[in-house]
């Protein structure tokens, strides 16, 4: 299969010998060009984050807390409160997800999934319509984790 880049210049040549093909004016291709690589190009990997924006330092410049990335909350960086980071990518060897908001966000994906199940048994044993269940389940999905309590 071939890559999201290889997909994009494939693309890009078709889109190039058509429009040389009509005759297409310069200015119009040059338009198709950036139209073509602001929708389809792919972007590079791993998104890059300020580090004065996500952590607290001390007088010393040493990192005393780090936002959580799910939570947006700032909490100790600590092995306590976040993930240790093995890879060595994370700061201070500690990834940006807290302990907390990874298992407020788990309970929330159980319970959803319980409720579907439960909506789905209920629609089944003709207990619920199907348009009744179905729309149900939507709202169900709809519905976010509650971070507030990470603290």
């Amino acid at each position: 299969m071939a890559t999201k880049k290889e997909l994009f210049e494939l693309v890009s040549k078709e889109v190039e010998a058509l429009c040389k093909k009509h005759g297409t004016p310069v200015a119009f291709n040059a338009a198709m060009g950036i139209i073509l690589s602001d929708n389809l190009a792919p972007k590079s990997s791993g998104a890059s984050v300020n580090l004065a924006e996500v952590t607290k330092v001390d007088g010393q410049g040493k990192v005393t807390h780090i936002q959580c990335s799910v939570s947006g909350k700032f909490l100790p960086a600590t092995k306590e409160y976040f993930y240790e980071d093995k890879a060595g990518k994370g700061i201070n060897g500690l990834k940006r997800l807290s302990r907390q908001a990874e298992a407020i966000r788990k309970t929330h994906a159980k319970t959803v999934s319980k409720s579907e199940k439960a909506i789905t048994s209920d629609v089944l044993n003709g207990k619920l319509k199907r348009e009744d269940g179905k729309a149900k389940i939507e709202a169900l999905r709809a519905t976010k984790p509650d971070y507030s309590s990470v603290k």
